[in-house]
């Protein structure tokens, strides 16, 4: 691997993402004839193939996926320089990406907001994702913090919590549990559930209340969207198990109602998370304290009844 270089490291990471050589060109501004050439040399230069193509689809080798997690700890450790050279310079850091899980865009504005009061000039780029894929995003550097409510155990993070985060079960006005107390989980077998996309720590926690009662709801539809599983409640198409920090507007409105189901709401917390081993940039630093310090009371004061 003598003649190995840090854009084709680039490459080769790209098109283990899209598993795409052309969306792999497309993200990079290069052509897809020449994501292939440079993986075909660095395949020559190793002496291994490390993706199967067939019928214009790719996916990884054996070897493949071995090269995958060094290149990864490769690009990590390069973006973790970087970082440590900026401090060293004493550079003013002017962007931060954040990624969130898409429940926490519903109070993730007001949190920026303050936040940019005391860092006016900084660039913010965020990435609204379900939670599996914002744990990708992390793994592989593409994000220097993260928002979510269930923190990976797959990855070495550092996760601190900073709020409450309240689940329950939901419907609208007219749906005949909304008069009644202590609903049992049993009876929501009689009713269509409209859920979250598998992936999503929403239909997670959803599915481990379902095993954990021993219930089996029948799930009529799958939505990667709140806003459209909330507009599907509204309109009498079923109950939905989702976090109350998205329904705040809809409450308020008389137009969803929470359900008095046993043990609901379901408490977890929501987590500023990043990789531990890599030196965090000041931007990022900045925001995580800020999360720390501030963000209950924020979310307080856009939830007061939560």
């Amino acid at each position: 691997m003598r003649n190995l270089t840090l854009r084709q490291i680039k490459i080769f990471l790209s098109a283990t993402k899209h598993m795409s050589f052309t969306r792999a060109a497309e993200e990079l501004h290069i052509s897809a004839p020449a994501i292939s050439m440079q993986i075909k040399e660095m395949e020559d230069d190793m002496g291994v193939a490390l993706f199967v193509r067939e019928n214009k689809k790719i996916a990884l080798t054996t070897a493949g996926e071995y090269f995958l997690v060094y290149a990864r700890r490769v690009s990590s450790t390069l973006i973790e320089a970087n970082n440590m050279m900026e401090r060293l310079r004493g550079t003013e850091i002017k962007a931060l990406k954040i990624g969130s899980v898409s429940t926490a865009k519903y109070f993730l504005p007001q949190m920026l907001s303050e936040f940019k009061k005391d860092y006016p000039n900084l660039q913010i780029k965020i990435e609204i994702r379900n939670r599996q894929q914002l744990i990708e995003l992390l793994r592989d550097g593409e994000l220097d913090i993260a928002i979510m409510g269930q923190p990976p155990k797959e990855m070495d993070t550092r996760i601190e919590a900073f709020a409450s985060h309240p689940h329950g079960f939901v419907a609208n006005p007219q749906n005949p549990l909304v008069e009644k107390v202590n609903v049992s989980p049993e009876a929501l077998n009689n009713f269509e559930i409209i859920s979250r996309e598998s992936g999503s720590g929403t239909r997670a926690l959803m599915e481990k209340y379902f095993a954990e009662h021993r219930i089996s709801p029948i799930i009529s539809m799958e939505m990667s969207s709140n806003e459209t599983i909330k507009q599907a409640i509204i309109a009498g198409l079923g109950i939905s198990f989702l976090s109350l920090h998205t329904i705040g507007n809809e409450l308020a409105n008389k137009q969803l109602t929470i359900l008095d189901v046993q043990d609901t709401p379901i408490i977890r917390t929501w987590h500023v998370v990043a990789l531990a081993k890599r030196n965090a940039s000041q931007a990022a630093e900045a925001f995580r304290y800020f999360m720390l310090e501030k963000g209950a009371e924020i979310l307080t004061k856009s939830f007061p009844s939560m």
